[in-house]
């Protein structure tokens, strides 16, 4: 993975920085921006679409009080109550989004596509593109990504056996990643973690 984000989402990365990580996840929306970068790479799909989707997926997070921003991240909570949440953040992301792509004048062109994609990048059942895939598959290899998996964990309070084993279960549905290759990205990331915190 590339460790830079290109120069050319620089502006719209300062915008929203105020926005990022605000689940006790520093760091979490620049390493799905460079994920996404790999991928529209390899897949071939824009880069601007994708890349601002991935910088400002999460950013409607910082609008809600921070009880609620945890409650997804804790053992017991109704998956309803669960989706409510994280439904709330989509439609507060997308409000910031909206006025952050049009102050730093990204293509107008893009724009509604972006926010779709931000709209239900949680919760949406199946795919729409390859665009949106690419975010969504982007947001998911945090989970497997050392640093990610230990942030998640630290949340949860879970033991690492039950964090993997949940991630396998995650990754043996077929519906859950769009691309070939970002599956094959997570299984190698799952041997990795497997091999580092289960022996």
């Amino acid at each position: 993975m590339k460790y830079t984000l290109n120069d050319k989402y620089l502006d719209l990365w300062k915008a929203a920085f105020q926005y990022q990580d605000t689940r006790n996840d520093k760091g979490h929306a620049y390493i799905v921006s460079l994920y996404a970068q790999d991928i529209c790479e390899q897949e071939k799909c824009n880069p601007d679409i994708v890349v601002p989707s991935a910088i400002l997926h999460d950013i409607g997070w910082s609008k809600l009080p921070l009880e609620e921003r945890m409650s997804v991240f804790k053992y017991g909570v109704p998956q309803k109550e669960r989706t409510r949440i994280r439904e709330k953040h989509q439609k507060e992301s997308v409000s910031l989004a909206r006025g952050i792509l049009n102050d730093v004048g990204h293509e107008k062109e893009y724009v509604e596509e972006i926010l779709e994609i931000v709209s239900q990048h949680d919760t949406r059942t199946g795919f729409i593109s390859d665009n949106e895939g690419a975010m969504r598959d982007a947001d998911k290899l945090w989970r497997f990504d050392d640093y990610g998996f230990l942030n998640d964990n630290q949340n949860s309070g879970l033991p690492f056996d039950i964090e993997i084993s949940y991630l396998e279960k995650k990754l043996a549905d077929e519906g859950f990643l769009y691309f070939n290759s970002t599956k094959a990205k997570a299984q190698q990331l799952l041997r990795n973690l497997k091999a580092k915190y289960l022996n």
